[in-house]
């Protein structure tokens, strides 16, 4: 075979790859598509309003199935182990992604090794709340209180996210509060409006309706600026903390060993799905913003974040399970 005739044969099969992985991204999905969400509330509801815009982009069902416990650990777990087809997609969060690696000795799953990342979902800030039995109205109170009574207080965490946040809380201050452990944040938030524990901090999206209906109170927001539609309450900065500034994403990825068509395809209809009215309307009123990325973008930003988690969990000295 001349040199000609081989450049000829290399030109023709760069041209039929081309050819089929446009035709792989296009055809796909051929069938439902399973979105595993790693808990209930937050999580899940963000899936179900993403996963119809997927559907309705498609034509495809979008089965969106929550898993909720250990920390996201049972819903990575179960993408990782997924068939790499393209059709089980996570739902995950700092807990999967960032902070899990660092709370736990031994996790099934490794967060970069066992999943292919396909975009960010959204970021959002959270919100310091009390239940109202207790007699403080801000964080300098709440903290004053903390200071004379160590350890009475109590807090709830239904996963890493709100488990690190009140921790870095507890750091920054100097104060000691007791952890109230739960298996999700909606059983953690049931006993924080039942009087139970006495403080958690909350993701906007579950806590706002509980402090419309003053069954809590509302002390702060963890952002780096107010958040529209609670005006009146202050970030932790301006409530007396300074340099306290936490943040809670939702991403989504899919099993290691998928095609690069495949999560490109993917990518392009989550990204499609996020940009859509409906999604940014329902991401604000949850306190979050759209965070549609690369799968390149979604993989350095999992990766400094795991990093700046790590840091504040040895500093808070929060043991590893």
């Amino acid at each position: 075979m001349s040199r000609k005739q081989i450049l000829i044969w290399v030109a023709t099969l760069s041209v039929i790859n081309l050819v089929s992985n446009a035709l792989a991204q296009s055809a796909f999905p051929a069938k439902p598509l399973r979105f595993i969400a790693m808990g209930t509330g937050f999580p899940e509801n963000t899936a179900r309003v993403i996963g119809n815009e997927i559907a309705a982009m498609t034509k495809q069902l979008v089965i969106v199935e929550p898993r909720p416990g250990a920390n996201g650990i049972l819903a990575a777990e179960f993408v990782a182990k997924a068939p790499p087809d393209g059709y089980t997609l996570l739902a995950g969060t700092n807990s999967t992604h960032a902070a899990n690696p660092s709370l736990y000795k031994k996790l099934p799953y490794h967060y970069i090794k066992d999943f292919a990342p396909v975009s960010g979902i959204s970021i959002g800030m959270s919100l310091a709340v009390v239940n109202p039995h207790v007699p403080v109205k801000t964080v300098a109170e709440l903290t004053a209180l903390a200071r004379k009574s160590p350890g009475n207080l109590t807090f709830g965490s239904g996963s890493s996210v709100g488990l690190v946040a009140v921790e870095y809380f507890k750091l920054v201050t100097g104060i000691h509060m007791t952890n109230v452990p739960y298996k999700t944040v909606p059983q953690a938030a049931t006993d924080l409006i039942a009087g139970r524990i006495d403080m958690m901090i909350l993701n906007l999206g579950t806590a706002m309706p509980q402090v419309q209906a003053g069954k809590l109170r509302a002390l702060a927001v963890t952002g780096a600026k107010r958040w529209p539609v609670l005006p009146n309450t202050p970030t932790m900065s301006e409530a007396g903390v300074p340099n306290y500034e936490w943040s809670f994403w939702n991403a989504a990825w899919l099993p290691a060993g998928t095609p690069v068509e495949i999560v490109a395809r993917m990518n392009e209809l989550l990204t499609g799905a996020i940009d859509r009215p409906k999604v940014k309307e329902y991401l604000f009123n949850a306190g979050s913003t759209a965070f549609a990325t690369t799968p390149d973008e979604l993989m350095k930003f999992q990766i400094a974040e795991h990093d700046k988690w790590r840091k504040v969990i040895l500093a808070a000295k929060i043991l590893a399970e």
